[in-house]
């Protein structure tokens, strides 16, 4: 009783100190409730019950976060039935796997779970549903029937022969292989696959970035659909700047995949092999974690590339193993409190000011018809409208040598394609408007593509590696070394991290062209561009390429 009175006075004390406490609707799980949000209404359940990378710290960590985005969040672990402690150790128990029978999403990190039928038969039967799993590290091997091989359950150990690898390999995509990088040694450079950087998943995330963590070992080929979109590279050592480890190429840390179980229904599968404890302090690993849980219950639209996933609450994870296992710790511990009073929080970055002296707004007074039909191009209420048809542009009135610009765009459709050309070159222009017929002119072309575009290739069957929708800049029959990161063959300058707002919202591009450099920033960070334009001066052209889009707030500022 005295216990529980010290408990509550500490609560109380907490609160009176701007912290807020998670509801725990059982002594045996823990639940943090949500509210508003993109996420209201659904409910994620994490498993934390693995021994090595301190998951029973790091999953109530990612579910404080996805609270905030309004889902309800559970954590089960493994717990100790004699005391009521959470503990790893203890393979036989998770308490709660009922919860999953009513869950929108799973998220694993468990390994090696020998669990009752009872417990094992509500896992099974939320992944036969045809509902969504993300699955962490280990939990590619997440089972190990060692006592009780008479289970029905039994054929889903991560050794299994049939299905082969088990529930792990089966399902999430993959089983244990082996520690590719040494394990607490060499830690990783992770990088975006080509296609998959305007993938929802990675909205945000930068297509290149490090994590304390190792690389697992992956089969010769994945499970069934599985579709490879972060490679990990192992370093010689603990830090980002350590150099690959020569011998050593990149293999695939995360997957997206999808599991039709025997209702019948195909599930949004999302498997990462990274999951070192110190990997979740890592802003773009945390933030792939939200964005994945957003496009396995469907809310990709929702992604926003700002949105908050910063750290609160205690995380102070030990070391991995039984070295770092903080013991006597229950699901209704203080430690596991959200703190929103330290919220670090950061914001999105400053748009640029364009009502500053020297801006003036291009209008419709400005443009002039290249190779458009008629009604291809149309102004109301200062929004120009673009139908997409014909494959032509629209071009300012006089060209222009040093400036910067600013232009708002917003896709009407998914997938939609279309584009700003810097120094358009008159010669181009004038061919163009000579032949009007399709076409594009020769100059910079600064990408904007719609999220969808990709998928709308893999759907027809073309290559997707060779582009990365919103952001890229690339010269057309002009000269121009683009910054790096670069396409596979070195023409485009990629951006950073894809930043734009899917088809329906607007996304602003600032463009500064200064003595044949060309610089791009998308919705307020700098994301890519190049150098070494020539020519470095003409025409500035908005692109008809398809699909109907909107441009506003087209200002511009010249420069000497």
């Amino acid at each position: 009783m005295r216990q529980l009175q010290r408990l509550l006075v500490t609560l109380a004390g907490l609160l009176s100190f701007g912290f807020i406490a998670p509801l725990a609707e059982a002594a045996e799980w823990l639940t943090y409730p949500g509210g508003e949000g993109p996420g209201k209404g659904k409910h994620i359940v994490f498993i934390a019950a693995e021994e090595s990378y301190r998951s029973e710290l790091s999953m109530p960590l990612m579910a404080r976060i996805l609270s905030r985005h309004g889902f309800k969040c559970t954590v089960l672990f493994a717990i100790d039935p004699k005391t009521g402690t959470i503990d790893p150790r203890v393979n036989n128990n998770i308490p709660g796997l009922e919860l999953l029978d009513s869950a929108d999403l799973l998220v694993a990190f468990l390994r090696w779970r020998e669990l009752p039928d009872e417990q094992m038969k509500h896992i099974v039967d939320y992944a036969e549903s045809g509902r969504p799993i993300i699955g962490i590290r280990n939990a590619t091997h997440p089972f190990r029937y060692a006592t009780h091989p008479e289970s029905p359950y039994a054929k889903f150990d991560s050794g299994s022969k049939d299905p082969a690898g088990g529930w792990g390999r089966l399902v999430l995509g993959e089983t244990w292989v082996s520690h590719y990088g040494k394990n607490l040694v060499e830690s990783t450079r992770c990088d975006v696959v080509n296609f998959a950087g305007s993938h929802p998943i990675f909205r945000g995330v930068r297509r290149n970035f490090w994590v304390p963590d190792d690389v697992y070992g992956v089969s010769e080929k994945l499970e069934g659909d599985s579709e490879p979109v972060l490679l990990g590279q192992p370093l010689t050592g603990w830090f980002a700047e350590d150099e690959p480890v020569a011998d050593k190429a990149p293999v695939p840390i995360a997957w997206t995949k999808s599991y039709t179980g025997s209702a019948g229904k195909a599930a949004r599968i999302f498997t990462t092999t990274i999951g070192h404890a110190d990997a979740f302090r890592v802003d773009d690993f945390r933030r792939m974690l939200v964005n994945a849980s957003y496009w396995c219950v469907g809310l990709e639209d929702q992604v926003d590339a700002w949105s908050d996933v910063a750290m609160t609450g205690a995380y102070e994870p030990g070391p991995a193993g039984g070295a770092g296992l903080k013991t006597g710790v229950k699901p209704d511990d203080p430690s596991f409190l959200e703190v929103a009073a330290v919220a670090d929080r950061s914001p999105k970055p400053a748009m640029i000011d364009d009502s500053l002296p020297g801006w003036r707004s291009l209008t419709e007074a400005d443009f002039k018809k290249v190779n458009s039909a008629e009604d291809t191009w149309s102004w109301k209420d200062g929004v120009l409208h673009c139908t997409g048809q014909p494959v032509s542009v629209l071009r300012t009135d006089k060209q222009f040598k040093n400036f910067e610009i600013v232009v708002e765009w917003m896709h009407e459709k998914a997938g939609g394609n279309s584009g700003v050309f810097v120094w358009g070159t008159p010669e181009s222009i004038e061919r163009l408007t000579a032949a009007g017929k399709p076409g594009l002119p020769a100059g910079i072309e600064v990408q904007v593509l719609d999220h969808g575009f990709t998928e709308r290739m893999k759907a027809n069957g073309a290559k997707t590696d060779w582009f990365g929708t919103n952001g890229d800049v690339f010269p057309v029959g002009v000269k121009m070394t683009p910054f790096p990161p670069l396409s596979p063959d070195g023409s485009r300058s990629y951006p950073r991290r894809h930043l734009a707002n899917g088809h329906g919202h607007w996304n602003q591009y600032y463009i500064r062209a200064i003595n044949g450099e060309v610089r791009l920033w998308v919705n307020g960070e700098e994301v890519s561009g190049g150098t070494g334009c020539e020519p470095a001066e003409g025409y500035l052209c908005l692109e008809s390429e398809g699909s109907p889009i909107q441009f506003r707030k087209i200002r511009i500022h010249e420069l000497p």
